[in-house]
């Protein structure tokens, strides 16, 4: 029981950071860059999702010991990669969005909800 309240502490401070991260970056880009369109709602749905997901197979692979744990964090990180690509891909080719903005807003999320991954995975280990 102690193990489930631990997750769902990480979680609600992955949830609540990410929104409280958002309600400041979309005030300050409104304020900033009037003009500019950027997708803010989709960069943070896709990192928060991302990284939900690439913690729950970890956690899930530490449960059954399918793989190593390093094996396991690469090929993750692999797949996340690849999904960054094609969310830059499908922001270049199908929207009429300035890629350059794109790119601009979504790698500050994306590293610091990277170091939140990375905090929550070490924290995991630890408890191995």
């Amino acid at each position: 029981m102690n193990n489930f309240s631990i997750e769902i502490k990480d979680f609600f401070i992955i949830t609540l950071t990410t929104l409280i991260l958002f309600f400041i970056h979309q005030f300050l880009f409104l304020e900033i860059l009037e003009n500019e369109k950027t997708p803010l709602i989709s960069i943070y749905f896709f990192n928060y999702f991302a990284v939900l997901v690439l913690l729950f197979f970890f956690k899930l692979n530490l449960n059954y010991k399918l793989t190593n744990p390093l094996t396991s964090f690469v090929i993750l990180t692999f797949i996340k990669m690849l999904a960054v690509v094609t969310y830059f891909i499908y922001y270049n080719n199908y929207q009429d969005f300035d890629i350059t903005m794109v790119v601009y807003n979504f790698f500050p999320v994306y590293f610091l909800l990277l170091t939140m991954e990375i905090l929550n995975l070490k924290k995991s280990l630890n408890n191995i």
